[in-house]
């Protein structure tokens, strides 16, 4: 009986030593997400569009740092592949995402998904909701 009680605590204790290593992996806005999707709501589908890269160049993408900053990269000029960053800042408050460019102001979205693979936000912007799509890369 003492074997069993020692096994069953052994056992106990392995089981939530993985589960707290698994939660402690929080998903993270941090890194490189490529511009995917992008769209709107129309009664209750979504209507969402391919978002269009110059193929040439490389994919328009938004980079998110440890330390706050954000670089939103964009490739224009189909012959000569000339690249625009803004930069900014960004913070994460509860399920919303706020970003603030100088030449903008801030910028807030609902974050609808976040996973290692994929981030979807809903935003108002000129008073229309927009859905985005982005892919890590």
């Amino acid at each position: 009986m003492k074997k069993l009680t020692i096994a069953s605590v052994l056992l106990l204790s392995l089981c939530l030593a993985s589960f707290s290593e698994v939660t402690s992996k929080e998903v993270t806005v941090i890194g490189k997400w490529k511009y995917y999707q992008e769209g709107k709501k129309v009664s209750k589908a979504e209507l969402l569009f391919s978002y269009e890269h110059l193929e040439k160049c490389g994919n328009d993408y938004v980079e998110f740092f440890e330390d706050g900053k954000v670089n939103d990269v964009f490739y224009y000029g189909a012959d000569n592949c000339e690249m625009s960053v803004d930069s900014g800042t960004w913070k994460k408050v509860d399920n919303n995402l706020i970003i603030n460019f100088p030449y903008a102001g801030e910028e807030k979205g609902e974050i609808l998904l976040l996973d290692a693979t994929t981030l979807k936000i809903k935003a108002t912007v000129e008073g229309k909701e927009i859905i985005y799509i982005y892919k890590k890369i």
